[in-house]
């Protein structure tokens, strides 16, 4: 599940780090390229990069939609300007506005395309203004993440933010959100034991279903992409991807199954939730309620019910076989993080940015009946054991804080973090307690006494300052 970036700083400073080293552009001297340019290799890339942002569906600024051939080439509010004008380039608006003497100059608020992006526009302009993806009504970013690959380093060169963490279903491993990746760590000895690849940049949340036939990845490219991932397990061998789920506009935050596994769930930062049959893929409900994010999702016991959190302060119910929403929270005031239900399904607890884990009902109305306090900042992630009994939660203060879930009293606080925890989960033998933080770091707890079983970077190869050894 998603959870806030401290600072802009740390974002950026992330972004840098990982990003793939950028191609300089051909010298005066090199001859020019014979190949004709290819839409979907050389100019998509381009417009992904500066102006989908501001042109989806979702965000149409003036009224343009870049994201298919046809919306593209018709343009939006540009009077009687002409948007594509195949093999005229100086007669094409969109080339006008890309150009630096361009009035106004495109992409708004953003560094100018460099010369070598604008030559090659031009000169695709130039060729025609062919299309060579699929349908033109088609949205062609989809098709252009689909078939986008990359290269994910044997040895990262940072650690990378764990923005989600999950037992396997036989208790052996802890999957971890890597770079293009989920990694897998075996519990004894925290060896790393597999990589799951092939994912968008970021993976948010990893989930199992209870009979241990199914794992889901939600994850994406922030700002650009959002795709979940729905994999069948076999004892013995690595998760078999069946299908791709919730392909979206942006990040895909939250994944959750069933208890039964027959039906899983999917949000984001599209402010859409979307229920799916597991086993045939179809989409069975979908519903946008949210002002902004939804950052996590639940079911309840009985699977009938779906909770969400969102960034818009709120945490909302929704009956899932009536496609309806039947209460919404606004206690907590600040973004809400974490929600999952009582054990008995009569009641939603949440967790959020006022340093509060509330419960509240959902019979009638959202009506909060008591609340378990002691956290020293934002409350990012929580969890149940399975038997409903301890409830940990985990955020901004560095620390998990283990309670009893029936009367609130804490049991014991578990310290060794040095950075932001974003995700914290139970083994499902509920004896282990897993967390990890901003700065790449696992833990694994003992529950019983609150000692650490293991720490570990989940960054395959990566050796920190003064660290001679690598997993």
């Amino acid at each position: 599940m998603f959870r806030p970036c401290s600072s802009r700083r740390r974002l950026i400073a992330t972004v840098l780090l990982l990003s793939p080293p950028l191609a300089l552009p051909a010298s005066a001297e090199e001859p020019t390229d014979p190949k004709p340019v290819s839409f979907m290799a050389d100019v998509a890339p381009i417009l992904v990069r500066n102006c989908i942002a501001c042109h989806n569906p979702k965000k149409p600024e003036s009224k343009y939609v870049m994201t298919s051939f046809d919306k593209l080439a018709k343009g939006g509010k540009v009077g009687e300007d002409i948007t594509l004008e195949p093999g005229k380039p100086d007669e094409s608006y969109l080339i006008e506005l890309i150009r630096p003497e361009g009035d106004p100059r495109m992409p708004f608020k953003q560094d100018p395309l460099d010369a070598a992006e604008i030559a090659l526009l031009e000169r695709w302009v130039a060729e025609g203004a062919k299309y060579d993806g699929k349908a033109a009504d088609e949205d062609w970013t989809f098709l252009l993440r689909r078939t986008r690959k990359v290269d994910v380093p044997d040895s990262y060169p940072v650690a990378v933010p764990i923005t989600s963490v999950a037992f396997t279903p036989d208790n052996a491993r802890v999957e971890a959100a890597g770079y293009h990746e989920v990694t897998a760590w075996n519990v004894a000895d925290a060896a790393l034991a597999g990589r799951l690849r092939e994912l968008p940049e970021r993976t948010y949340d990893v989930a199992f279903s209870k009979d241990g036939k199914w794992m889901a990845t939600a994850g994406g490219d922030p700002g650009l992409y959002g795709l979940a991932k729905l994999y069948a397990l076999e004892p013995g061998a690595e998760p078999k991807l069946v299908r791709d789920l919730a392909e979206a506009q942006d990040a895909v935050f939250a994944v959750a199954f069933t208890p039964d596994g027959s039906k899983i769930a999917t949000a984001g930062a599209d402010r859409i939730l979307r229920v799916f049959d597991t086993a045939k893929g179809d989409l069975l409900f979908q519903v946008e309620d949210h002002a902004d994010w939804i950052l996590d999702i639940a079911f309840s016991p009985d699977g009938k019910l779906l909770a969400t959190a969102s960034r818009d302060k709120s945490s909302k119910v929704f009956d899932v076989e009536k496609k309806e929403s039947l209460v919404t929270f606004p206690g907590h005031g600040q973004p809400v993080y974490g929600v999952l239900f009582a054990p008995d399904g009569k009641a939603v607890v949440s967790a959020g940015g006022d340093a509060q884990v509330r419960i509240w009902t959902i019979d009638g109305e959202a009506k909060e009946v008591r609340k378990i306090a002691g956290f020293g900042a934002a409350v990012f992630a929580i969890a149940l054991t399975p038997d409903g009994k301890t409830l940990a939660g985990a955020g901004g203060d560095n620390k998990v804080r283990v309670y009893n879930f029936e009367d609130g009293k804490a049991l014991r606080t578990l310290e060794g973090h040095k950075d932001w925890i974003y995700s914290t989960a139970f083994s499902p033998d509920g004896k282990l307690v897993a967390s990890g933080s901003w700065d790449g770091e696992v833990r694994l707890w003992n529950l019983e006494d609150g000692k650490p079983l293991q720490t570990f970077l989940a960054a395959p190869g990566f050796k920190p300052p003064g660290d001679q050894a690598a997993r």
